[in-house]
């Protein structure tokens, strides 16, 4: 019984070890000397290229807002924080602006957008709620379940604020008050 106990223990630990390798070659050291400064190495990353629909049914993609700054709210139409969060006031100061796009999505339950884990209602009551909160910006919808995975989203309400080049700024899962989001958005490149 001991042997088929340490057997055991030996193949669960080389298990674990082979899921943890990566399968990406370490990188290799540069040893020249070409510089004497050391040069300080900055972390992108950057962001998913995403399709989204809107209310028309029209494919909407981050790539249509290069060289914009892009701020996505992403929330539910049944979540509290959400609804009173809705950043329209801060999106009424800076609309003018033609630097900065604001986005909103949602992931609907409608069969035509084919979320098999939909994290909304319909996109008629969406759309209904967000006549009611007076949203003027553009609410977009998940499709195939993409943006939200992509992104991570695990909670709702959730900020993304996307730099011209295309790089992720800042990710805010949770509630933003207006002062941080003004904040966010000056932050942006």
């Amino acid at each position: 019984m001991k042997k088929l106990s340490l057997l055991g223990a030996a193949l669960l630990s080389s298990s674990l070890l082979l899921t943890a390798c990566s399968k990406e070659e370490p990188k290799k050291e540069d040893t020249s000397n070409s510089s004497q400064e050391k040069k300080e190495e900055k972390t992108t990353t950057q962001a998913y290229n995403f399709t989204v629909m809107d209310k028309d049914g029209k494919e909407v993609k981050l790539s249509d807002f290069k060289g914009k700054k892009v701020y996505i709210n992403v929330w539910a139409s049944w979540c509290g924080p959400c609804l009173r969060e809705i950043p329209e006031k801060v999106y009424q100061k800076v609309k003018a602006r033609e630097d900065i796009v604001f986005l909103s999505i949602t992931s609907p339950n409608d069969e035509v957008f084919k979320n098999q884990n939909p994290s909304d209602k319909s996109k008629d009551v969406i759309l209904a709620k967000a006549k009611e909160l007076n949203l003027t910006y553009p609410v977009l919808f998940d499709v195939n379940d993409r943006f939200l995975i992509n992104y991570g989203i695990r909670s709702f309400p959730s900020h993304i604020f996307i730099n011209s080049d295309g790089t992720i700024a800042n990710r805010f899962p949770g509630s933003l008050t207006e002062e941080k989001l003004i904040e966010e958005l000056e932050k942006m490149k």
